[in-house]
């Protein structure tokens, strides 16, 4: 079936403007969400550019303006990328690539030269495509799963555009520069139409996969502190042991219990103790590394997870937390309060990785801790007894039910 070039160029046209009305009506129903604004620009721009490249026939001034057009719609595809990624539009970025087309447009003779057209417009657009896999590549610590497929497109796209500039002298417009033939249009109109679908469909699946995210996250986040809650703590903390044990990498479990807190709660009341909670994860935050994990069991106990790291390393990072803790005390109304911890520290080495074992061998160094005078670290040692009379934490699956 010969598909000839009207033919592509009008059903791409149909097709960016149907998915200009799908963005816009996701970003109407969400206005948070500006970066459909800006890929609903994206494609009615596409499609003014595909209507204006079908009155070609009026005149290179036609042929000017869609390339202007499809220039303009690149640079609002970058912005969309931005926005998503939470940042600020780049104005200059929209503005002065059609800007520099239409000031060469002025130049006598060039719409007339093919070379210099396709020289042009393929190093303009090429680069904002760039930026666009760019932005999204830049997140790639956000693991959403269509992430990698967006960005191959993308990148996929630039490439088809920067490589118009070799093929200038041998490949018939558009990939070059050479007698336009209706099979290569066609062609060429084929890959742009593929990339635009596919992609329309992935960007509305990553945003539905950033929302995803967020919710899971949310349901996994203390509304008090920001730590990890116990939640958390059952899926996250048994992946992350289960990933060490298969290849016996070293990793430690702290368990921090602050020291008097019901005698804070009482002295400063409930709004006191929770400054006294949400300043202690703060302190603690700033001691430990991005890939540790802190999580909040409940009340004042609190559970942090160090993978990559062995006993002797876990207690320096547990003194850094007592001793900034203790030195600088949180912030309650406005005025510095006195606040210590006791932490205990059991090690995969010592006692495997079971993260029940872990988490009871932990809290009862904390106990021994506190015995001893509190604000101190304590190991647990392979030999030291449980205490049977005291209740260990439960971190069973029974806790997601009483959430």
């Amino acid at each position: 079936m010969h598909i000839d070039a009207f033919t592509m160029l009008f059903s791409g046209l149909l097709v960016k403007v149907v998915l200009g009305v799908l963005f816009a009506v996701l970003w109407l129903s969400n206005r948070r969400a500006k970066w459909f604004a800006w890929w609903a620009a994206t494609f009615f721009l596409g499609s003014l550019s595909s209507l204006a490249f079908l009155a070609r026939d009026f005149g290179p001034t036609f042929f000017g303006m869609a390339v202007a057009l499809l220039i303009v719609s690149m640079g609002c595809c970058w912005q969309g990328a931005r926005a998503f990624e939470k940042r600020p539009p780049i104005w200059i970025g929209v503005s002065a690539p059609p800007t520099l087309w239409l000031v060469a447009c002025f130049v006598p003779g060039f719409l007339e030269t093919a070379a210099s057209r396709v020289l042009l417009s393929s190093a303009l657009i090429a680069p904002l495509l760039a930026m666009t896999a760019y932005e999204f590549w830049r997140s790639r610590a956000e693991r959403l799963p269509s992430r990698r497929t967006v960005i191959v497109l993308f990148s996929s796209m630039a490439l088809i555009f920067i490589s118009r500039i070799p093929l200038i002298g041998i490949a018939p417009f558009p990939f070059g520069a050479l007698p336009a033939e209706p099979a290569y249009i066609a062609g060429f109109n084929l890959l742009v139409f593929f990339h635009t679908v596919v992609l329309a469909i992935l960007l509305v699946a990553l945003s539905k996969e950033r929302q995803e995210l967020e919710q899971r996250t949310q349901a996994q986040t203390d509304s008090l502190t920001g730590a990890l809650n116990r939640r958390a703590f059952i899926t996250r903390g048994r992946r992350l042991v289960l990933r060490h044990q298969r290849k016996r990498e070293p990793l430690c479990l702290l368990f921090i219990d602050l020291d008097h807190f019901k005698a804070l709660n009482d002295r400063y009341g409930h709004s006191g103790g929770d400054e006294v909670l949400t300043g202690f994860v703060g302190v603690v935050h700033d001691h430990i590394r991005p890939t540790d994990y802190l999580f909040r069991l409940g009340g004042e106990e609190f559970c942090c997870l160090l993978p990559f790291t062995r006993t002797d390393d876990a207690y320096q990072v547990a003194q850094r937390i007592r001793c900034a803790l203790e030195a600088m005390g949180v912030q309650v109304a406005g005025s510095p309060v006195s606040v210590t911890v006791s932490i205990g520290i059991a090690s995969a080495d010592a006692f495997g990785y079971d993260i029940d074992t872990l988490v009871r061998r932990a809290d009862m160094a904390v106990y021994s801790a506190k015995r001893q005078g509190r604000n101190r670290v304590v190991i647990a040692a392979t030999d030291d007894p449980i205490d049977i009379s005291r209740e260990p934490p439960v971190i069973g699956e029974g806790m997601i039910a009483a959430e």
